[in-house]
């Protein structure tokens, strides 16, 4: 099994959003990095959170609605830097059941450039779960197969060849800018740089 596989199976745990008093208890120590994806926000969990010296992301994705692409890019870009380091996060949103599975599906795809299948051996959020990635592109909550495919092969290559400053390795929203194909890159001649 791939190194990074491994990792999301066995450093990487889905779950519902978590409770103050599970939180307390314990429940969640362990873990470096916390990645929240739901549409809430919660000052006191995150509060408890830092408490106890765990990382916390925020990326809001909607259900019911389009999933925010910069969402899931930070998303991803916080489980690589965890993943590069074998550290362990927490990946959740409301329930567990669907927006958190389909950031781990996604970078499962951006890992081995294949789809999950249903109860893909090695993979303990996979059991009995549908491919959650696949379910939002048919559902019309994120672009078409391949323009999906293709957004994740750029997130890739901005990973490899970060344009992120040493001291903030997770500076995201620079790939607005930068990334190929956002239509703003495309549009300026090779030896131009860009101002703010």
């Amino acid at each position: 099994m791939d190194n990074y596989i491994g990792w999301l199976s066995n450093k990487v745990t889905i779950s519902r959003f978590p409770t103050i008093e599970d939180i307390q208890a314990g429940f969640y120590d362990g873990y470096q990095w916390r990645v929240n994806v739901s549409d809430i926000f919660r000052p006191e969990v995150d509060a408890v959170f830092k408490q106890r010296g765990l990382s916390s992301f925020w990326f809001p994705m909607g259900e019911a609605f389009n999933v925010s692409l910069d969402s899931l890019y930070g998303a991803l870009r916080v489980m690589w830097e965890a993943g590069k380091h074998d550290q362990s996060l927490l990946l959740h949103c409301h329930a567990g059941r669907n927006r958190s599975v389909m950031v781990a599906d996604s970078y499962y795809f951006l890992r081995t450039q294949e789809h999950r299948q249903p109860d893909q051996a090695g993979l303990k959020y996979a059991q009995h779960s549908p491919n959650r990635l696949l379910l939002n592109i048919y559902d019309g909550q994120l672009p078409g197969i391949y323009k999906m495919e293709e957004f994740l092969d750029c997130c890739l290559e901005s990973f490899h060849d970060s344009f992120a400053e040493s001291d903030r390795p997770l500076d995201w929203i620079k790939h607005n800018m930068h990334m190929r194909g956002s239509g703003f890159a495309d549009s300026i001649a090779p030896n131009e740089t860009v101002s703010k």
